[in-house]
């Protein structure tokens, strides 16, 4: 089994996992959408896990002429992580996920341009939509909770949103399964 594979397998079963609840219980899946964007847990889980991965990055890359980085790297990582949490708090579970999703999606093109196959487009360009989706959560939150209010308004409009997502989570597991 190729990275591309196993990257896109646990992808779609993971945006599957995000979404079913939207459509088998919709008014619940509501009620958490709608508190998401401003949850404090979320938001310093989700900064947590961005910042110690990008951390692990940053180190892993400082290599030879960049030696000296690593000890700025391991102590300017969890100041950076504190200063976030202290004074960027607004819309913080927003920008976590959108720095998470950033990283996911580094991983998932790292995983496409070491495939030979043509069917690597097809994660490729999902995942830069994703990208750009990242980017308006990171710089707009407030808009992108707005975008959530409308698409969570009725049980019917939250079923076919969430719909959409396992529908491409699905993409992602059959190609994961099936082509790569």
């Amino acid at each position: 089994m190729t990275r591309l594979a196993i990257t896109s397998l646990v992808l779609g079963v993971a945006i599957i996992a995000g979404r079913l609840p939207g459509v088998l219980a919709p008014a619940k899946y509501r009620d958490w959408a709608r508190a998401f964007p401003r949850s404090v847990f979320w938001g310093r889980v989700l900064i947590g896990m961005a910042a110690v991965w990008a951390g692990i990055v940053m180190y892993g890359a400082a290599t030879e002429d960049w030696v000296w980085a690593r000890p700025v790297i391991v102590v300017g990582v969890p100041i950076a992580y504190w200063l976030v949490i202290q004074f960027g708090n607004q819309y913080l579970a927003m920008r976590g996920a959108a720095a998470v999703s950033l990283l996911v999606g580094k991983v998932v093109l790292d995983g496409a341009d070491a495939s030979e196959t043509p069917w690597r487009l097809v994660v490729t360009v999902l995942v830069y939509l994703g990208v750009i989706v990242a980017i308006w959560m990171a710089a707009a939150p407030h808009h992108f909770r707005d975008w959530i209010q409308w698409a969570t308004a009725t049980d019917r409009r939250c079923r076919l949103v969430a719909g959409l997502g396992v529908a491409v989570g699905g993409v992602f597991v059959l190609l994961g399964a099936l082509v790569y």
